[in-house]
């Protein structure tokens, strides 16, 4: 004896197959977003471990094109012979201490590659207006560090005399030119602050025109400058500045993947304006995007120069690869809060539950989907109640039987009990109705 929840229900399952029902779409919560991390942190910790031995396999490499004549076996040897010295000047009276010194030299340096420089034998006259701009921009940037230039090579010039004379070189003396070193580059930067405000340096392209602008009429230049008068404020001026450009490639993953989203809700838009019906849903993709790129990559940026600050203060003497995972850890840690908290944010704005991690696309395609379960829903009831409609049902799925498409089981299930139910000879009369409309579907 068939009842009629047993056939709405079996309809149903027909029904919801012939009408492409899909089942309804699942977010992840806080906890499978954290078991994500797992696979991330393994891929990149072996990324980063790889960077130092990488570097060291380039070494050969570097002082083959540093040789200056010499043969590559005499290169070898003196870069052997500079490191070893180098090492004796810079020992301290315990192993961290020496660690210290070595890692605090080796930062000095790495400041001095990094000052803003230009080329002085460039001829000046076969440049056109636009590089023009840039060279005399790069010649005047370059003034405002010589400070920090002569004090960079004034270290080094300490550590030559220090191994000519036998001598070493004090965590003291190395301190002291460090920080002498960073005020200089403060004020470097305090320079450069002003130059900009004032149109002492140039801006080169529209985007820097707009942007230049864009802080003229905010006073951002007028906080930067305030910031850069104090030490902790320069300080995280810089660190910012070093976030933002170690993140660029990070930026560009996180945008590449959220491009296909934002074409979909154009495409979305234009298809349902051709309807006549209003749509914004590429405006609401864009604003999600901007915001998860811009959390995650400011999380993964700070949370990365944070972990490896914290690490360097604890720990100096720690290795390359150490440091590297931290920094690597720290920024996946630091971008999932930036991201989970930017999620909740949005969330109260839109009104809607986990709103970043839902595009506009699967928005649509599930707005779709219930409306293909609301008429599902009615042709299964309506199957109950007309042999019509039942015939139909039932047609509509033997056709596909018959040109070979491959049905899930439980549609093949359900298609047989109907059809059981059908040679039994049950009748339909309107009494059957008040049960129909009273059944309902979890829609």
């Amino acid at each position: 004896m068939f009842s009629t929840s047993d056939i709405i229900t079996d309809n149903k399952i027909l029904t919801d197959y012939l009408y492409g029902v899909q089942a309804p779409l699942q977010t992840a919560n806080i906890s499978d977003k954290l078991k994500s991390l797992e696979t991330e942190m393994l891929t990149g910790s072996a990324f980063m471990l790889a960077m130092p031995v990488l570097g060291s396999a380039l070494k050969p490499l570097k002082i083959y094109k540093n040789r200056n004549g010499q043969t590559f076996a005499e290169a070898w040897k003196k870069a052997a012979a500079d490191s070893k010295a180098n090492r004796a000047v810079l020992s301290g009276s315990n192993f961290w201490e020496s660690r210290n010194n070595r890692s605090l030299f080796n930062e000095i340096d790495r400041i001095g590659k990094e000052l803003p420089t230009y080329k002085a034998d460039v001829d000046i006259t076969q440049l056109n207006q636009k590089k023009l701009l840039k060279y005399n921009n790069a010649k005047i940037k370059s003034s405002y560090y010589d400070d920090a230039r002569r004090l960079v090579e004034e270290t080094k010039t300490m550590l030559e005399d220090a191994k000519n004379n036998g001598t070493k070189i004090s965590k003291e003396q190395l301190k002291n030119q460090y920080n002498k070193i960073l005020k200089a580059m403060r004020d470097g930067d305090a320079r450069v602050n002003i130059a900009m405000k004032n149109g002492i340096l140039k801006p080169t392209s529209a985007y820097g025109r707009l942007k230049h602008n864009i802080k003229l009429k905010t006073g951002a230049y007028k906080y930067k400058g305030a910031m850069l008068r104090s030490v902790k404020g320069a300080s995280g001026v810089r660190l910012a500045s070093k976030c933002v450009k170690g993140a660029g490639v990070m930026a560009l993953l996180e945008a590449a993947i959220e491009i296909p989203d934002i074409v979909a809700a154009f495409k979305i838009d234009k298809a349902e304006r051709a309807q006549g019906k209003e749509s914004n849903r590429a405006q609401k993709q864009l604003l999600k995007s901007g915001t998860k790129v811009g959390a995650s990559i400011l999380g993964y940026a700070l949370g990365a120069a944070a972990a490896g600050t914290i690490a360097g203060s604890v720990l100096p003497g720690l290795g390359n690869a150490a440091g590297a995972i931290i920094g690597f850890t720290g920024g996946l840690i630091g971008g999932f809060i930036a991201s989970f908290t930017a999620g909740k944010t949005m969330d109260a704005v839109t009104g809607e539950k986990n709103s970043l991690d839902i595009s506009e696309k699967e928005l649509y395609a599930e707005e779709k989907n219930r409306e293909k379960m609301q008429a599902s829903a009615q042709t299964a009831k309506l199957g109950a109640l007309s042999n019509k409609y039942q015939d139909d049902i039932l047609n509509a799925i033997a056709n596909e039987i018959n040109e070979g498409g491959e049905l899930p089981e439980e549609v093949l299930q359900a298609f047989e009990n109907l059809l059981n139910e059908r040679e039994s000879g049950q009748s339909r009369t309107l009494d059957l109705l008040e049960d129909i409309n009273n059944f309902e579907f979890s829609v």
